[in-house]
């Protein structure tokens, strides 16, 4: 005789499974191709040693805790992001001189990769 209880907890476990490795495949994917996107997207310098650092600074970080996992995209650089997504003021002693107006190359992407994951997981399950 089968327990359906059983099979049911099974059946529902197995889906869980499926669920789970689905999420991880997407975050991946969508991750590494937002870095590539970033990197292609993001403003570079015209000239000097460090010229395209910031671009090429783009990449993903994977913590695993007991209860989650954590996929984070971000730029070694970090210092630079928020000034050049929203622009600021370019002070010289003590004095706004001028104005550095705002790059969005971050939003873009985050939008993309909010839109990306859910049909990712969609079309898996």
């Amino acid at each position: 005789m089968i327990d359906l209880s059983k099979e049911i907890n099974n059946i529902l476990q197995e889906y869980a499974n499926d669920v789970e490795k689905a999420l991880i495949r997407a975050e991946d994917e969508v991750a590494a191709e937002a870095v590539e996107k970033l990197k292609k997207t993001s403003p570079k310098k015209a000239r000097g040693k460090k010229a395209g650092n910031y671009a090429k600074s783009w990449a993903v970080d994977k913590k695993t805790k007991k209860q989650y996992a954590q996929t984070i995209i971000h730029n070694k650089d970090y210092q630079l992001t928020h000034l050049l997504e929203n622009g600021h003021d370019i002070v010289r002693d003590g004095k706004v001189v001028a104005h550095a107006n705002a790059q969005p190359h971050i939003k873009p992407v985050e939008e993309w990769v909010k839109r990306e994951m859910v049909e990712r997981i969609e079309a898996e399950l």
